[in-house]
């Protein structure tokens, strides 16, 4: 008895049929490439979120009184808050173990620039013309950022600190909270905030600064 073979239209379909399953299951692993490159990435974007977030509540938290002076010895607020989304502050608990000659206390700052989130700080409170920042990035894909400041009396501030005229005797309540809002490209508007340490006022609406065994200004330059 013969063997019968495959007649020409009975390779076509089984070739039509294997090629067929070749393409959907590269579909079906492309798919599975793009799904799994997208959970890293969301992943990593989480994870430098609340990377950004602890350090702003480490940072806010350990909100200090010492006010510092500028590269052209200015002096400046303990606490600013820009139009322009931005916000600089002192604050206390830089920890030390290498342990340099240096304060406990540290300036930082927060801007965007080309839709990137840094923090910056300096190495100095005081700082003089060829005190050089060092920044840090902490989030891409940054749209906007927005710090808030909200003070006893429940008002909120854009600007800090606010303009007060002497004539009027306004006093300034404490600030009890700080909110930080952004817009991201992943996730899109997010907001935090934070309660601030309690800060001793006085009636007029300024801080009172620590005591000199407090702020270690003889610390602040480097060895």
């Amino acid at each position: 008895m013969k063997s019968r073979g495959f007649t020409l239209l009975e390779m076509v379909v089984s070739i039509f049929i294997f090629g067929l399953v070749g393409v959907l299951a590269i579909q079906l692993l492309t798919q599975s490439v793009r799904t799994t490159e997208k959970v890293i990435f969301r992943s990593s974007v989480v994870s430098d979120w609340h990377r950004a977030m602890n350090m702003l509540e480490q940072d806010f938290l350990q909100l200090s009184f010492r006010r510092i002076r500028d590269e052209y010895g200015d002096e400046q607020a303990r606490f600013l808050i820009s139009g322009s989304g931005g916000a600089e502050f002192t604050r206390s608990g830089w920890v030390n173990p290498l342990g340099h000659q240096r304060s406990e206390l540290q300036r930082v700052a927060y801007f965007m620039f080309e839709n990137q989130l840094f923090r910056r700080y300096w190495n100095v409170l005081d700082r003089s013309k060829d005190s050089e920042p060092i920044d840090q990035l902490l989030l891409r894909n940054v749209q906007s950022i927005e710090f808030e400041v909200i003070d006893k009396a429940g008002r909120e501030h854009y600007l800090w600190p606010p303009v007060v005229s002497e004539e009027t005797g306004r006093s300034i309540d404490p600030l009890v909270a700080v909110r930080v809002t952004m817009e991201l490209v992943e996730f899109g508007t997010v907001s935090q905030m934070w309660l601030l340490p309690v800060l001793p006022y006085h009636a007029t609406g300024s801080v009172e600064e620590p005591r000199e065994s407090e702020g270690k200004p003889d610390e602040d330059q480097p060895s």
